[in-house]
């Protein structure tokens, strides 16, 4: 099932060169225009990041970062919060499918020695990476995008976003509470991992370059530059298993962004619930990319991706890779991915609604 839906995502990427170059065959773009409207500082600040979680990953400091923040709590309902919190947190920072990465291995080991419900904590992780991530460009890819494209300042990305966050918030809080009892939890020591300090530093000075290029301090060829060296020396071999193929596919959105904007469509439904129903078919990060230029409003387009983000398991590839994360370090049985697809429907109920309420109201 999992290559069925990762052939899925490959041909979203062949399908976006086949439509770029469609667009330059047909001239709705010139190549100067297409040089004109590619965002070199995007491409390189995408490299950027993707270098940088993948030293940090390697520095063994994220792992500890979890380790230290779920060792306090003796319930299961507190472990649990602390697991879901974190994961969002972490997708503030990191992306949401980076944060995946480091939360569900854990979440794994620690069920072998606790009584917790481990397949909902699991699933409450991705959904808050998904949903409360969407907090800062830096949550996932769609964000990113738009914040390059809509020219605002952090502020304020994050305070067009706080309102639907805090939303997703309250409702993963009451998620906990209502899909089982809390009880006590037995504690266990586990060995720490190796931890890289070199590889760490280097990983937190390529971070703070690409928080530069954010804030608009700098451009990102500091960044992708110090990422690339840093990358070579810590992760060797390691850097070509990276999975870059973000990039590309951005690259061909801008060209295929700037073709679009030559035609005059009418969209059913307005942008908001467009955005979501083709998130569910898509994913989000490419009906991002479809829809921008139709966007009149970028608050609009971000609360509909973001929350079009839940529902079926392509809707973003933080679900896809978090089914498959979990998968393949439990061996669970297929049960799980009909529940991830449950309580995901649920949230994209939800998630809408809440966006569509704060729409109206701001």
């Amino acid at each position: 099932m999992f290559n069925v839906q990762f052939r899925h995502f490959v041909r979203i990427e062949v399908l976006a060169a086949a439509l770029a170059a469609l667009v330059l065959i047909s001239r709705r773009v010139t190549p100067e225009q297409a040089l004109r409207v590619i965002d070199v500082n995007l491409l390189l600040l995408l490299f950027a990041l993707l270098v940088t979680v993948e030293i940090l990953r390697a520095s063994g400091y994220l792992d500890a970062a979890v380790r230290a923040t779920v060792s306090r709590f003796r319930t299961t309902r507190g472990f649990g919060i602390a697991l879901v919190a974190f994961s969002g947190a972490l997708a503030t920072l990191v992306t949401n499918d980076v944060a995946l990465f480091v939360v569900i291995p854990f979440t794994v080991i620690a069920s072998r020695f606790t009584d917790f419900d481990v397949e909902d904590a699991v699933i409450l992780e991705i959904v808050a990476a998904n949903l409360i991530g969407c907090l800062t460009p830096l949550g996932n890819p769609q964000n990113l995008f738009v914040y390059h494209r809509s020219g605002w300042t952090p502020g304020m990305f994050i305070g067009a976003m706080l309102p639907f966050v805090l939303w997703c918030a309250a409702g993963l809080l009451a998620a906990i509470f209502l899909l089982g009892p809390s009880h006590p939890m037995t504690r266990s020591e586990m060995a720490p991992g190796e931890r890289k300090p070199f590889a760490a530093a280097a990983g937190m000075i390529c971070f703070l370059l690409v928080l530069l290029e954010i804030a608009r301090v700098t451009d990102a060829w500091p960044a992708a530059l110090a990422a690339a060296a840093a990358g070579a020396y810590f992760l060797r071999g390691r850097l070509l298993r990276i999975d870059f193929s973000i990039i590309p596919l951005f690259f061909c959105a801008f060209i295929i962004v700037e073709g679009l904007r030559s035609f005059a469509f009418e969209l059913t439904g307005g942008i908001y619930f467009s955005s979501i129903a083709l998130s569910q078919v898509i994913s989000n990060v490419p009906a991002t990319i479809l829809l921008t230029p139709f966007a009149n409003e970028w608050r609009e387009l971000l609360y509909g991706v973001n929350a079009g983000g839940c529902g079926t398991i392509i809707a973003s590839l933080a679900n896809l890779l978090g089914w498959r994360i979990y998968v393949r370090e439990s061996n669970r049985d297929p049960r799980f991915f009909r529940r991830l697809t449950a309580i995901n429907f649920a949230f994209l109920a939800f998630a809408a609604a809440g966006g569509c309420l704060l729409l109206r109201a701001l």
